[in-house]
């Protein structure tokens, strides 16, 4: 009915607007979680960016920090790690509130902010576990002070500061831990650029930190603090090459005690022995010969410099008694670096040694001036003489003298063997040990290796070059590794007339005055398979076997002056992450009587490696 009453006469009752009285609490609800989220963001973001400012800051502090070290201000240092820590923990804790830690759930924000948050942390610990144990000890492990003064080290400020050192490197590798459990796959650009910058930095620390805890750990013991020790430097010839840099030309015995570093003994290569004087693997001689243990100037045609150094040490016992608890081996390419910092040195016969012309003079002009072989290791001792004379001394700065080792180390130019094995383990990790090369999950290691077959000083004038690439052309994953050799003879076109008979060899082996043949040892990664060896396109003859478990093929290559050679190996190696390849190569002359650089290892060429047709 149209009057507001029922058919009973009853009112109608009215009708209520239950609908948007129903919706309202749920609109609210909608609007407070809206509110709470705009809220949220901007709480996130505003501390966002005042994290990233005080990360800025600490970064500033970090390069202000080294700079201090370095410039020897340890004071400055310090307050600059003061600021450092200061700012990093401000960073930690603005990533690390409750309303931070509840956006890290979010699926699209989530993961930048959690790893914001690690990235912050990560920065906290090194200024706290790392830098700031480090500038307390800065002065005790500066370069400066292990400067030799009259034949001497103090080795008293570096015992001490070896726990604080040893602290520091825990830390960093809990901050690396850190760092390296961000999963870079979901995170933005910007994040992933910073996480990618923060790896790369803690990367270059690391090794700088590594070098010097390994520095405090060995150094003491090595310079005889625990009581006295002896040592043979072992002086390699490129000339003629062998496998670790060079041919056994000459041994000088040390004796360090409590610091004091003595020059005991020298003496010309000396042997050969008709029998092994120390054990080699069978592979190793299935591959080079018993020359090995029989012959000084044979004992490194391994690539494996701690059992070279072993012959090396047990061929000295054999001939001179005594005990040895060491060999470092380094070549004149490092003798220069030395008179870089030692300035020119005078010798007897008059002539004066430079950083300029010791290599020239040493593995050059020495022959063509001496045809004698006593006068020649007269010449060589009494430059190793004058050489060491001046730095104990104190005639080099210890920073100039840490930089010369550290650039001949990064250029595989000095390697040191201890007999003692934790030492030994130390020096396993780092780049003066010379061991055979190791692969990674993401890189074949393998190796190539020089040895002269010519019988004179014939590698003065070998150039070479190296390039190598890998790839998986294979179902199952197994990487497929290329690696090219090219060798140049440099000599002049005259040089069967014009070089000495002690330089081209005599062709006492049968190779042409002149000419060059070279023994390249191609070394392919752990558990892989040798795949071919090939050069002009056709198979090469070689000889082939295994060493410490690696595929190894031996290749014979003669050059007459002007001419060069290419050779190509192939392996088969085991599944990777990815299809990366190293290589290492022994040290060698330019070829054309420059001065080889020291800072870095031979820099190595890069090849694309084709996959043959039915690969599977």
């Amino acid at each position: 009915m149209s009057n507001g009453l029922t058919e009973d006469g009853a009112p109608v009752p009215p009708v209520r607007a239950t609908e948007p009285r129903r919706r309202r609490p749920v609109l609210v609800a909608v609007l407070i979680v809206v509110l709470i989220l705009l809220l949220g963001a901007g709480w996130i973001g505003y501390r966002a960016y005042l994290a990233r400012q005080e990360l800025k800051a600490a970064l500033y502090d970090v390069d202000a920090a080294r700079s201090a070290v370095e410039s020897g201000d340890t004071a400055k240092a310090r307050a600059i790690a003061g600021d450092l820590t200061r700012h990093a923990r401000t960073a930690a804790d603005l990533t690390s509130d409750p309303i931070w830690r509840a956006g890290e759930v979010v699926p699209w924000l989530g993961p930048d902010l959690a790893a914001f948050r690690t990235v912050a942390a990560a920065t906290e610990t090194l200024s706290t576990r790392v830098v700031q144990p480090l500038v307390t000890v800065a002065g005790s492990v500066d370069p400066r002070t292990l400067t030799l003064s009259h034949g001497r080290i103090d080795l008293a400020p570096l015992i001490a500061a070896g726990p604080a050192v040893e602290n520091a490197r825990t830390g960093f590798v809990a901050a690396q831990q850190q760092v390296d459990a961000i999963d870079e796959s979901r995170l933005i650009d910007p994040v992933n650029r910073a996480v990618t910058r923060m790896r790369t930095l803690m990367d270059k620390a690391g090794g700088q930190l590594e070098a010097v805890a390994n520095t405090a750990k060995l150094l003491p013991g090595m310079l005889g603090e625990d009581g006295p020790r002896t040592y043979l430097v072992v002086a390699q010839n490129p000339a003629e090459l062998r496998a670790t840099g060079g041919l056994i030309g000459s041994v000088t015995e040390f004796r360090t005690d409590h610091g004091v570093i003595t020059l005991t003994a020298q003496s010309p290569a000396f042997g050969p022995w008709a029998e092994p004087v120390s054990r080699v693997p069978a592979p190793t001689t299935a591959l080079f010969g018993t020359v090995v243990a029989r012959y000084l100037q044979d004992a490194n045609v391994t690539p494996d410099f701690p059992l070279a150094a072993r012959t090396a040490a047990a061929m000295w016992v054999h001939d001179h008694g005594g005990v040895v608890d060491g060999v470092v081996a380094l070549d004149p390419v490092v003798l220069s670096g030395l008179l870089k910092a030692t300035g020119p040195v005078s010798l007897p016969t008059g002539d004066t040694l430079t950083a300029d012309n010791a290599v020239q003079v040493l593995l050059s002009g020495v022959y063509q001036h001496y045809a004698h072989p006593s006068d020649q290791d007269a010449y060589f001792a009494s430059a190793a003489a004058a050489v060491f004379g001046k730095v104990a001394e104190g005639g080099v700065s210890g920073s100039a003298l840490v930089g010369v080792l550290a650039d001949a180390g990064r250029s595989d130019r000095v390697r040191i063997w201890s007999s003692r094995p934790a030492e030994q383990s130390v020096l396993a990790s780092t780049t003066l040990a010379g061991g055979l090369p190791v692969s990674t999950p993401d890189n074949a290691a393998l190796g190539v290796y020089f040895n002269d077959a010519t019988g004179g000083k014939m590698d003065y004038y070998l150039a070479n070059s190296v390039s190598a690439g890998a790839k998986v052309c294979r179902a199952d994953g197994r990487v497929t590794s290329l690696v090219e050799v090219t060798l140049g003879n440099r000599a002049p076109a005259d040089a069967a007339t014009t070089l000495s008979t002690y330089v081209t060899g005599g062709e006492l082996f049968g190779v042409p005055r002149g000419s060059i043949l070279t023994r390249i040892a191609f070394y392919g990664p752990e558990g892989g398979l040798l795949a071919s060896v090939r050069s002009g396109g056709a198979s090469m003859a070689s000889v082939t076997g295994s060493d410490g478990g690696r595929p190894v093929a031996v290749v014979e290559v003669e050059l007459k002056p002007g001419e060069s050679k290419t050779v190509d190996v192939e392996f088969l190696g085991t599944a990777q992450k990815r299809p990366g390849v190293t290589v290492a190569v022994t040290p060698t002359l330019n070829g054309d009587g420059t001065t080889p650089v020291m800072g870095s290892p031979k820099a190595i060429g890069t090849i694309a490696v084709p996959c043959g047709p039915g690969v599977k």
